[in-house]
This record gives structure tokens, C-alpha cells and sequence, in this order.
């Protein structure tokens, strides 16, 4: 499997732990509906995470460098704004936004730090 689909796929499992975990923990503010909904809205979420998270490091790097860290927060909150509004199986009001956002920003985050084959980079083997 290309290293670039294992690390979706990785993506992948990282938000949807984030994002039930947000649902779990905000309540109302944050509501999931399941199972087919969510699927969708968690598919469409990691696209457009992917997505903005490169146009957003693209636009950061270019015009103010020194905010670069922030591109997975504002990409993460992009993605949950949009997904929001075109499907059906995910819902965030009032504070939820910003607890919502944090939460699965941090999920995707954690999820890079357990070893696999993704993190593997090839060695220079000069000698």
C-alpha cells in the first residue's frame, strides 16, 4: 500500500476518533448522527482537511511565516465549517466550534505519534 494512503488512512482514523470523542465529550454543542451520516460527514471532513491544509500552509508560508503552526488548527476548523454545512451527520453550535475544533485538531495530532511504517523515511547511505 503507497505510504500517501496509509497515512490517509490514518488521517482517516485519527478523525473520526477526534471527532467522537468532540461529540462525546460537548454534547449538544457537537452532535454526530450514526452510522451512515457520520461515514459520510467524517469522508467528506478528511478531504477537505487534506485539502485546506494544503492550500492554508501554502497561503501561510507565502504571507505570514510565522503563524505556520496554526495551518492543522485553521484547516481543521475549515473542514468542520464546511462539513457542517453540506451533509447531514454532523452538527456544531456555540462553543462547540472552538472545543470542537481543538479536540479533533488534536486527535489527528496524536494519531502521527504512533510508530508504523508511515513515519519511515529512507536513509542516505553515503559512506
Amino acid at each position: 500500500m503507497p505510504r500517501f494512503l496509509l497515512g490517509w488512512l490514518l488521517g482517516l482514523g485519527g478523525n473520526a476518533i477526534g471527532l467522537i470523542l468532540a461529540s462525546l465529550i460537548l454534547g449538544s454543542d457537537f452532535s454526530l448522527d450514526f452510522p451512515l451520516a457520520f461515514i459520510v460527514s467524517l469522508v467528506v471532513f478528511a478531504i477537505l482537511s487534506a485539502i485546506f491544509t494544503a492550500l492554508t500552509l501554502k497561503f501561510l508560508v507565502r504571507n505570514a511565516g510565522s503563524i505556520v503552526a496554526l495551518t492543522g488548527v485553521i484547516s481543521t476548523f475549515l473542514a468542520l465549517l464546511i462539513t457542517s454545512l453540506f451533509t447531514s451527520g454532523l452538527d456544531i453550535n456555540g462553543m462547540g466550534w472552538v472545543w470542537g475544533t481543538l479536540i479533533v485538531w488534536v486527535c489527528g495530532m496524536f494519531i502521527w505519534l504512533i510508530p508504523g511504517p508511515w513515519r519511515r523515511y529512507k536513509k542516505d547511505e553515503r559512506r
